[in-house]
């Protein structure tokens, strides 16, 4: 998944920019790279008007998820760079 307004890699520098449903029939991924958002965002974000406003979270969830212990992040990274890593035959 890539974020709203970031870079897509790739030859074409391409961006990604959010489009309405209405749209979708009228743009092409090509419509965005990073050297054309300016011209399209023309100085704004055109999805501000249409979010919701700021949300607040029921402070138990919040206290939940201080509790989750932030070791498990490294430990979940570790597993996966050992399955990728090379199987060494005994």
């Amino acid at each position: 998944m890539v974020a709203a307004y970031s870079p897509a890699g790739g030859a074409r520098r391409a961006g990604v920019l959010p489009s309405p449903w209405a749209a979708l029939n009228d743009v092409a991924p090509t419509d965005s790279a990073v050297y054309t958002a300016p011209q399209l965002l023309r100085g704004k974000d055109p999805w501000a008007e249409t979010m919701p406003g700021p949300q607040t979270l029921d402070l138990g969830l919040v206290a939940e998820g201080h509790t989750i212990p932030v070791a498990r992040v490294p430990a979940m990274h570790e597993g996966k760079r050992r399955r990728g890593a090379p199987r060494v035959r005994r």
